[in-house]
């Protein structure tokens, strides 16, 4: 009987398995959904911090970068998902929101951030799914929607980038 040869060190098999699944069944989308969710719950806060800053104080500057960053930030990650590959059922709903959060923060006049939000409110049944995991997530990116939007109808002069 003949034995299988191993041209790879033990341990490298891993990397062959697609990038798109973890071993805890989550994908990429999933995984970077998750990370732009806090990443914009972290921007909101920079930008009630900075709501709260003197114009005039010099350490309000560096405020300032941070949230122009981390809007950055999130720009990449939902341009990540938004390019990635959906590979589940749940990726969909997802990789929408995702789209949403990206065109909403790269909205530049009131009208055009309060008509994305619009969207996600009319078309709810495009950001929904079965899983309750990804149900909460999609709901909590939902409630940001709201908070940007809210920012941008209390505070004129805010833009996310």
């Amino acid at each position: 009987m003949a034995d299988i040869c191993r041209i790879m060190r033990m341990g490298t098999e891993k990397g062959l398995w697609p990038a798109n699944e973890a071993d805890d069944g989550s994908t990429f989308i999933t995984r970077t959904f998750d990370t732009l969710t806090k990443a914009v719950d972290e921007a909101l806060e920079l930008e009630r911090d900075l709501s709260h800053a003197l114009s005039w104080d010099p350490a309000s500057t560096d405020i300032q970068e941070a949230v122009e960053a981390k809007w950055q930030d999130c720009l990449k990650l939902s341009g990540d998902i938004l390019t990635a590959p959906v590979v589940s059922a749940e990726d969909l709903p997802m990789q929408r929101m995702s789209m949403l959060l990206h065109f909403l923060i790269e909205s530049e006049s009131l009208d055009e951030a309060l008509r994305f939000q619009q969207l996600m409110h009319e078309h709810r049944d495009l950001f929904t799914t079965d899983d309750p995991g990804v149900r909460e997530a999609l709901n909590r990116a939902a409630r940001q929607v709201d908070a940007v939007a809210e920012m941008a109808v209390t505070a004129p002069e805010f833009a996310p980038v």
